[in-house]
């Protein structure tokens, strides 16, 4: 959204100098032209109060024109409007020895103006733009010992708190996204008092990604309820990254801390009956596609064997077993059938869902999957098994600590669950090594959904294995980490050679 001005401010004149009768009017208009500035003078005081940047092209100075474009970066990370005044014969030109060299797949039509000069603008056009956000100092508090924000980060975060005299963040867990999250308190001034407001949630990733997600958020509006969604209330676009603000759930936990402590079966039923109850009905409601899983994770790039990470094929365990992921994906990809597909979330895990007494609720959406830009929708079975596997296999930061590749108390506790029969039925407490371990209750609801859901015996345990193998695309954490994700990858392989025998003997 734009709004106008009450002051224009700066604007930056790069090139020869502007006409008189175009300096007049611009001047006439409010604007502080500032022809070639140094450098050295562009700092974020500077360019938080400017509105526009000219090139003009009526030199050949390829240095003049190097320097100055390479600033193309910081001008877009302020907000800051940028035309270029070259004509048409020229603009492709400025186009391969600039623009690209800064960045070949960049939006530049999207984002720069190309214009033959200014002598027939209208100038009052010129005056009303205003990016919504600009860049103004905010004391930043960082609270915890995560890495430290980088400098492109604390400007796109000062322009998306526009009233803000402070902020307080905390990183949260992210995921197995680049995209950094964090829980954000404000401190604004309102006259002459000042509070602070309740938590936000601050994410800032790679501006493509976030553009997807942000898009993804909107999409998914009309299915989600309010309450159990992230509602988006500030997008700020940069060069190479963005930021959004959204709302946080107060007084909540993640769902991993709560499956760990054994409070979190509710909440999963929740999730499934409420939270994404329409994306779900949507799949009862449409004719089924008749596809294989294996084929429908490569469509919808979830996983593949040639994604899986050399960490974890290259290790003893499965160098030992002579497991061969190739021959194992193709015997997946041979099995075919009918399955309910509609939208799935694409990345349900233990720290991108809050839980807050019996309520599931989402803090991300970047990962949805089955929308129109992929045609044939997304199985859901893939959402269910996801949320499993990463419950199962995530590692505490305590557990990260202990930097141990073996873990046989909790290969003892996880293997009885993952063998097929095992798969093939809810879990009941006569069959679970120790019905007391909080993983018999969150399993209990999920494959409960998984049975009741599937069109094909084998789909669920199908779509687990998938699950299991997009775990191993992802770098480990620690050596605790990497040892899990082996066990991720030898317990895919099993269940496959285990339904390849069913599926033999059937008639």
């Amino acid at each position: 959204m734009k709004r106008r001005m009450s002051m224009p401010g700066k604007l930056l004149w790069y090139g020869p100098s502007p006409l008189p009768g175009i300096l007049y009017k611009l001047n006439k208009r409010g604007f502080t032209v500032l022809e070639n500035p140094d450098e050295t003078d562009l700092n974020d005081s500077l360019l938080g109060i400017t509105s526009i940047v000219v090139f003009g092209h009526e030199t050949n100075d390829a240095k003049f024109n190097q320097a100055t474009y390479k600033q193309l970066p910081r001008f877009i990370n302020h907000g800051i409007l940028v035309l270029i005044l070259a004509n048409r014969k020229d603009r492709s030109r400025i186009h391969e020895e600039y623009l690209k060299l800064i960045d070949a797949n960049f939006p530049w039509t999207e984002e720069v103006a190309f214009l033959n000069d200014l002598r027939q603008q209208n100038f009052d056009n010129i005056v009303e733009y205003q990016p919504t956000q600009k860049w103004s100092h905010i004391r930043i508090v960082e609270l915890d010992h995560s890495e430290k924000l980088k400098s492109d980060e604390r400007l796109l975060i000062c322009r998306a708190f526009q009233n803000a005299e402070e902020l307080h963040i905390h990183e949260l867990q992210s995921g197995f996204t680049t995209s950094r999250v964090f829980m954000a308190y404000e401190k604004r001034r309102l006259s002459s008092t000042a509070h602070w407001t309740l938590p936000r949630l601050v994410k800032i990733g790679n501006r493509k990604v976030l553009a997807h997600e942000v898009g993804a958020m909107k999409d998914a509006s009309p299915f989600i309820p309010f309450e159990l969604r992230p509602n988006l209330e500030v997008y700020v676009e940069g060069f190479s990254k963005s930021v959004y603000i959204a709302d946080f759930v107060e007084k909540s936990e993640s769902m991993l801390v709560a499956a760990r402590a054994g409070r979190a079966e509710n909440a999963i039923s929740n999730l499934f009956n409420r939270t994404l109850l329409r994306w779900r009905d949507i799949a009862w409601q449409k004719t089924k596609p008749n596809e294989s899983l294996a084929l429908a994770a490569e469509r919808l790039g979830i996983i593949s064997p040639d994604k899986i990470h050399r960490d974890y094929l290259d290790s003893e365990p499965i160098q030992n077993a002579g497991i061969d992921v190739n021959t194992l994906w193709e015997i997946l990809k041979n099995i075919s059938f009918e399955h309910r597909s509609a939208i799935i979330h694409g990345d349900l895990h233990g720290d991108n869902i809050r839980v807050r007494g019996d309520d599931a609720i989402l803090i991300d959406l970047g990962e949805v999957k089955g929308t129109n830009e992929f045609g044939k929708g997304a199985p859901i079975c893939f959402d269910v098994a996801m949320l499993e596997v990463a419950l199962v296999f995530t590692c505490t930061d305590e557990e990260n600590a202990s930097q141990q590749f073996k873990q046989p108390e909790w290969e003892q506790n996880i293997r009885p669950f993952y063998d097929l029969d095992a798969i093939l039925c809810t879990p009941d407490r006569d069959s679970a090594p120790r019905p007391d371990f909080w993983l018999f209750g969150c399993l209990q609801r999920v494959r409960a959904f998984s049975i009741y859901e599937q069109s094909d015996p084998h789909e669920y345990a199908i779509a687990l294995v998938i699950a299991l193998w997009r775990w191993c695309k992802f770098s480990p954490k620690s050596v605790t980490d990497k040892g899990r994700r082996v066990v991720a990858l030898e317990i895919g392989a099993h269940i496959i050679s285990q339904i390849e025998a069913q599926r033999k003997k059937s008639p």
